[in-house]
């Protein structure tokens, strides 16, 4: 008989809320009963408790966590103020972790983080629902694999909305870094160039964001990295691209890998599209997009495009979770684990620290880990 494990979750309304549908993440999954919620807002609170069916709420999620001891914990806020210690106090209990992204700030926290679950054996995973799909699960093997030749480049676009430059390099950037990762390990350096209008970014710039992503600069941003093998990897971003009700396109969210043989895009909410030759060939009429297609994952009816744009979060999370359960039980690395996302915020420091040093190329691991902007 399989082991029944207890679940809680940490939300924080108005200061994060729920993050992308976190506090669901355990719900409806056989082995798990969910068990308790805390919220400081009695109201928020009391809404969790009615949407997801417990009973037990609590307005201290310390308290939560040393009264209830659950095995797992979501920890949904997508603020990042109070992140370090949510985890703190969850791997006090021996807690395992599915935690929003970004994770934090700064290096320095997450080297707080790493050394907590560390310390604790514990197990956590971050909410980069994107490379749970499973179109993009594939195509990381098929890749892996040198279906497609040799990869060379990868390039990276978040939604240059409003947020473009400095707040979507960690807010978006740690989904399209994380997924970066998976197809070529760790980075090895990082270069960046930072403007403000059409002048170089400086100190004087530094802002926080309209969420609490950190200390930003910019509003449009050129990164480069260096990966094993000779990979490059890229991130642009600026921001206005992008309006609501005049842009003919919603975002333009997406990441490129050029192989020897092949060009592949990766759009929301998780298809996968194939060309044939390293890069688009216009004058080329007989070379044409082909779009992945799973049956075992298309043709399920909560696979429909509407259905799948407006669950895919939903999915991501259920999927991360259970693989977290999985990798729990058989102590192993979750994907998007905390270990791995640690490199996220390398990366990010890096094209700072990169920019303020005149485009000098920045080694990762970096060896100073304040961030270059100042703790937020």
């Amino acid at each position: 008989m399989s082991k029944t494990y207890s679940a809680a979750v940490i939300g924080a309304t108005g200061k994060g809320g729920y993050g992308h549908r976190l506090d669901t993440a355990f719900k409806d999954i056989d082995s798990v009963k969910l068990v308790a919620v805390a919220d400081y807002d009695p109201e928020g609170l009391a809404a969790a408790g009615e949407r997801l069916g417990v009973s037990r709420l609590y307005r201290d999620y310390r308290q939560m966590l040393e009264t209830e001891k659950p095995d797992f914990v979501s920890i949904a806020p997508s603020w990042i103020t109070e992140r370090v210690p949510m985890i703190e106090a969850a791997t006090a209990v021996g807690c395992h972790i599915y935690c929003e992204k970004p994770v934090a700030g700064s290096l320095a926290e997450v080297d707080a983080i790493v050394a907590a679950c560390q310390n604790a054996r514990v197990k956590m995973a971050v909410a980069h629902q994107w490379r749970a799909m499973r179109p993009i699960q594939k195509i990381i093997k098929d890749v892996k694999a040198g279906k497609f030749g040799r990869l060379l480049r990868v390039r990276t676009r978040p939604k240059d909305d409003s947020r473009g430059g400095g707040e979507e390099l960690l807010l978006h950037g740690t989904h399209l870094f994380d997924l970066m990762m998976a197809f070529v390990g760790e980075p090895r350096w990082a270069i960046g160039h930072i403007t403000v209008g059409d002048r170089d970014a400086t100190t004087d710039d530094t802002r926080q964001g309209t969420a609490p992503v950190g200390p930003i600069i910019g509003d449009s941003i050129s990164a480069a990295f260096g990966f094993d093998n000779g990979v490059r990897g890229f991130f642009d971003s600026t921001a206005g691209l992008a309006i609501p009700g005049e842009s003919n396109f919603d975002n333009l969210y997406g990441l490129s890998l050029e192989c020897e043989r092949a060009a592949l895009e990766l759009r929301e909410p998780g298809d996968v599209y194939i060309y044939p030759a390293p890069r688009v060939l216009p004058d080329l009429q007989d070379l044409a997009w082909e779009r992945v297609w799973l049956p075992e994952w298309h043709e399920l009816p909560e696979h429909a495009p509407p259905l799948l744009r407006k669950n895919w979060l939903s999915i991501g999370n259920k999927t991360l979770a259970r693989d977290l359960i999985d990798a729990a039980e058989n102590d192993r690395e979750p994907l998007s684990s905390i270990s791995a996302v640690r490199f996220v915020n390398e990366m990010v420091q890096g094209v700072y620290s990169s920019h303020l040093l005149a485009g000098s190329r920045i080694t990762i691991p970096l060896t100073e880990r304040a961030h270059p902007l100042g703790e937020s």
